[in-house]
């Protein structure tokens, strides 16, 4: 096994650092790091970004020709992650405790180490990746409270008061579909600049929302609760969809491909989303259709015939309330200056 000790003084110095190590460049934009792994050690990329309130967000597109163990050390920081693990594998591990978890797609991993402890995130040989994590400065982050710290619900005070790290933190679960919806929005976006930087802190706190509130309930979350086919179905649903969106086609048809009847259907989407499949739908295409006119490249007609929406006019109509502003004047705002 390959093993990379860092030792990360500042939230910003992973990338450079582990960049450093390696023996390769980092690139930087608007406080967006990201590397290439090099060819001797794997393929794909890492990047991360951390933003002003203590959060970090960090995505991982990585496979590797042997396991490989990045030691991470924080003597200044005490920061807690949030890992997901989309697809492949990794493993979870301190270097006081010989135990690894092992963090399988769909599932999750809280950890946060003891002080003066390294906590460990090794990627398997041969096994393609991906991973996003929220890493959390937990004194920055407090500094952004616009209230004592003690108002927190107990069970938030004791995740974040523990500034000084003097408990270990290590908590396995399946990841919730909405997250994975919101990761999904966020290797999808297609936004630069400034826009980009915003979009992702956005996302990032409601990564971070629907975790909390998953910390909050004492029983699991209802996805959670559902039983394996039926995830299984909504699963199934959700990527024919965001593969189909101009041709989505009915909820009868869409229960056909899931292979449950209409009603199991819609039942398991108002568990899941709070809302109908028709309505997850439209919300879909409403997403799609910001950044595509947000992007200046496409306007209201094309968006409109890409997206299968039934009439330019319906679209405006829904758009507006959603957004509350018109598409044409989102586009009119980012239109691209023609030649």
């Amino acid at each position: 096994m390959k093993t990379y000790h860092l030792e990360i003084n500042d939230v910003d110095d992973f990338i450079p650092e582990l960049a450093q190590t390696l023996g390769i460049n980092h690139s930087e934009q608007l406080g967006e790091f990201s590397i290439f792994i090099p060819e001797s050690i794997g393929d794909g990329n890492i990047r991360g970004i951390n933003f002003p309130n203590g959060i970090g967000l960090y995505m991982y597109h990585v496979t590797v020709r042997e396991d490989t163990e990045l030691r991470i050390s924080h003597p200044t920081i005490k920061p807690i992650r949030f890992i997901y693990c989309l697809d492949g594998m990794i493993g979870s591990s301190f270097d006081f405790i010989d135990a690894e978890d092992l963090v399988k797609d769909h599932e999750f991993v809280i950890a946060a180490p003891k002080s003066k402890e390294t906590y460990n995130i090794t990627l398997k040989k041969d096994i393609e990746t991906t991973l996003c994590y929220l890493e959390i400065d937990r004194l920055k982050f407090q500094e952004y409270f616009s209230f004592d710290l003690h108002e927190l619900e107990p069970i938030f005070y004791k995740l974040f008061s523990d500034v000084q790290a003097h408990n270990r933190v290590s908590n396995l679960g399946n990841i919730s579909l909405q997250t994975s919806e919101i990761i999904k929005e966020i290797e999808t976006c297609d936004l630069t600049g400034f826009p980009r930087i915003n979009f992702v802190g956005a996302k990032s706190l409601e990564i971070l929302s629907y975790m909390l509130n998953r910390f909050k309930k004492e029983d699991q979350q209802t996805q959670n609760e559902l039983k394996d086919k039926d995830r299984a179905a909504v699963e199934k649903v959700v990527k024919y969809i965001d593969s189909n969106l101009a041709q989505a086609g009915t909820v009868n048809e869409l229960a056909q491909i899931a292979g449950v009847n209409t009603n199991k259907l819609q039942e398991v989407f108002q568990k899941v989303y709070g809302k109908t499949v028709n309505e997850y739908v439209r919300d879909i295409r409403l997403t799609r259709a910001l950044h595509m006119l947000s992007s200046g490249k496409k306007n209201v007609s094309e968006v409109v015939y890409e997206l299968g929406l039934s009439s330019r006019s319906y679209f405006s109509k829904i758009f507006k309330k959603k957004y509350g502003v018109s598409p044409r004047k989102v586009l009119s705002k980012n239109e691209l200056p023609s030649n």
